[in-house]
């Protein structure tokens, strides 16, 4: 019969505080021990434990090899990642392909997806959030895509701006050198990221009817100098009142002034009204390059200032707030903000 090797004293002590301060396992390895002490035979050990024969005879063995230490777990380097290296690379893959070419019906990835893909291709199962811990290790994070200009090339692009060159470095000194552009203010408000408490989305009013209005301004690059015009629309008629209106916010000099390629200033009235005079000269910055137009950042500034996530109870309300702006933006502020786009 096996049994254990005869106990010292020492032994004999830290079993007892074992059995009494330990908990689970290890308090009752060392039961075991101390009823093999006792001449308890292994079956009888394993009947009153519920373990097997071999499990009591390994702890004996334990036991004799390296005293009551020895009935401790040893460290354990746990269960092998799930998330290695050919995983990784396999969730690069389909991401970078889309799910279109494992021929599912839709446009991107979500994670249950992901799941269901890998699991088939690596026969090996996922839950949801090691493949989250995937995707973030690779780089990735859930976010919401931005609209972009579109990946074109204007194949005037060059000669446009050598002209535009060209006018400026020829201008007299008194001439006045202008960027303009519109932009459509809505009553309903502009919505924007900002800050809240967890659970408490900021809910923002609506007007109910949205009413909109357009605002055309051009920047003298020279000076700072800002002139705006308000009017219902933004149509050809529009922006011919407003170069009537530099003309006479500019009196008596030569005006460049320089606009995108809307098509309410390719309009064959705006060409037949140029021909008529001769102190205002328009040039067309190439298209798919209205973000060289530095007046977007004047409007970028206007509507975080006035209108982002801000609901006014009416039209005239929310101009005035817009009259206040402009009042308040010097000529150095407009140009350090057209800077910032130049």
């Amino acid at each position: 019969m096996l049994y254990v090797r005869p106990l010292s004293d020492e032994e004999g002590t830290e079993l007892e505080r074992m059995v009494r301060q330990e908990v689970g396992r290890v308090s009752q390895r060392a039961q075991m021990i101390l009823l093999s002490a006792r001449r308890k035979r292994v079956p009888e050990i394993a009947d009153i434990f519920a373990v097997s024969r071999a499990t009591v005879r390994f702890w004996f063995k334990r036991f004799n090899a390296c005293g009551p230490a020895g009935l401790y777990d040893q460290p354990r380097s746990g269960r092998p990642p799930k998330i290695t290296a050919e995983v990784k690379e396999t969730v690069k893959e389909l991401v970078c392909k889309g799910p279109e070419e494992q021929q599912l019906q839709a446009t991107c990835w979500t994670v249950t997806m992901l799941v269901g893909v890998l699991g088939q291709r690596l026969k090996q199962s996922f839950s949801a959030s090691t493949l989250r811990k995937a995707l973030h290790e690779l780089g990735l994070r859930w976010g919401r895509p931005r609209l972009g200009m579109p990946d074109k090339t204007d194949p005037e692009k060059a000669a446009k701006q050598w002209v535009m060159v060209e006018a400026v470095v020829t201008a007299p000194p008194e001439a006045v050198i202008l960027y303009a552009d519109e932009s459509r203010l809505h009553l309903l408000p502009l919505l924007r990221a900002m800050w809240h408490w967890v659970g408490q989305q900021a809910r923002i009013p609506t007007p109910g009817t949205n009413i909109t209005r357009a605002l055309l301004g051009a920047l003298n690059i020279r000076s700072g100098q800002w002139t705006y015009l308000i009017r219902d629309r933004m149509c050809k008629e529009d922006f011919l009142a407003f170069l009537e209106h530099l003309l006479t916010i500019y009196v008596n000099v030569p005006i460049i002034l320089i606009v995108d390629n809307y098509s309410s200033h390719t309009a064959r009235v705006i060409r037949d009204w140029l021909a008529r005079q001769e102190r205002l000269q328009l040039y067309y910055l190439p298209k798919y390059c209205s973000h060289l137009n530095p007046v977007e950042s004047i409007w970028l500034r206007l509507k975080g200032k006035v209108a982002a996530n801000r609901l006014y109870a009416s039209m005239p309300m929310l101009l005035q707030a817009v009259d206040a702006f402009f009042d308040a933006m010097t000529p150095a502020h407009a140009l350090k903000w057209a800077g910032a786009k130049m």
